[in-house]
């Protein structure tokens, strides 16, 4: 209850100071752009380790749209492909796999809402966000310091130890301009699902540090308590650095009592980097070792490649990856555009 009063509080002060700052109502110079991503791949797994051996896929189909008034209001609407419902795995009391239909389990392409967020600049130093919100744990930083996100997704969404987004409301606090911190509440059921019946939030805090040129540190931590359920606490620390043409990122994951399951702790660590060697061609490397996932429990997934990129926005990489559960390689040649 403290921490809900806390942040209604905090929105009260944002909208006064809105209200004393902006007494008279401007009308802005008001500009629009749409885009999209296309993320494609063929991959092939050699020694008939894993079936399907071979095949074509799509991991992104996204087409956003932002609206701007001046340099203080934004807009923005995404849409993406996703599957918006699980497969499931139900065994009776001797462990036997049982049979398990849907009426519609539903398409590996289904379109659905990742992003409806409102952002308004309330001054220099405080800043306001509203609707669906991309989730600060590790999607607005870490997968842009990544760059490869059309090869592969990173370690927390490909293990999802969080939601991709979901609907809340965030202040962004800058009292310099090497800092900023943030404090959300959101639903906490991710993006395909409404507010729950037991009316939980989520609650957020979120740190990004940058006292050197080129050199961030970033800490994520969020909190969701539902009655009768362990709580459900979440940590992520990030740093990286990087220059013109190189960068090296490390982050050290922890989520305990996920999805408010007393069994579900999870927890990882990941390491990448890219280098590049010359115009339009980077040298990239990952290696992810995945202490405790939903899938994988004391597994390194590693990623090695090269990328091309002969126009802006078009890129092609040809990708080795190795999963040690199940001594897994795989080939990967993966495409990206982002127009």
């Amino acid at each position: 209850m403290r921490k809900r009063i806390l942040f209604i509080l905090s929105l009260v002060v944002v909208f006064q100071s809105a209200y004393t700052e902006n007494d008279s109502i401007e009308a802005p110079t008001y500009s629009s752009n749409v885009w999209g991503n296309i993320f494609t791949a063929f991959y092939y797994v050699p020694g008939e380790k894993l079936m399907p051996d071979k095949g074509f896929e799509l991991s992104t189909g996204l087409l956003g749209y932002r609206g701007q008034w001046g340099d203080r209001a934004s807009a923005t609407l995404i849409y993406d492909v996703f599957r918006t419902t699980s497969r499931i795995q139900v065994t009776d009391t001797a462990g036997t796999e049982m049979d398990v239909s849907y009426g519609f389990l539903g398409s590996d392409y289904t379109g659905f809402l990742k992003m409806a967020q409102i952002d308004y600049k309330i001054n220099s130093w405080l800043d306001f966000s509203v609707g669906q919100l991309l989730n600060q744990q590790y999607l607005t930083y870490q997968d842009r310091f990544w760059g490869f996100r059309y090869v592969a997704f990173t370690f927390q969404e490909m293990n999802r130890f969080g939601a991709q987004a979901d609907f809340g409301a965030r202040l962004t606090f800058k009292p310099h301009e090497d800092l900023a911190v943030s404090i959300g509440a959101v639903n906490g059921n991710g993006p395909f699902r409404v507010q729950g019946a037991d009316g939980h939030l989520l609650y957020s805090t979120n740190i990004e540090w940058t006292p050197l040129d080129g050199f961030i540190l970033k800490l994520y931590a969020d909190h969701s308590s539902v009655k009768g359920l362990p709580d459900r606490n979440a940590f992520s620390f990030f740093t990286g650095y990087r220059t013109g043409d190189w960068r090296l990122g490390l982050e050290v994951n922890h989520v305990e009592n996920h999805l408010n399951n007393k069994a579900n702790a999870l927890s990882g660590t990941s390491v990448y980097g890219a280098y590049k060697i010359s115009e339009g061609w980077h040298i990239l490397a990952r290696h992810d070792y995945i202490k405790k996932s939903m899938a994988y429990e004391d597994a390194h997934y590693v990623i090695g490649g090269v990328e091309y990129e002969p126009y802006r926005g078009f890129y092609s990489s040809l990708n080795y990856r190795y999963l040690s559960e199940g001594d897994i390689s795989s080939i990967y040649i993966s495409f990206g555009t982002r127009f």
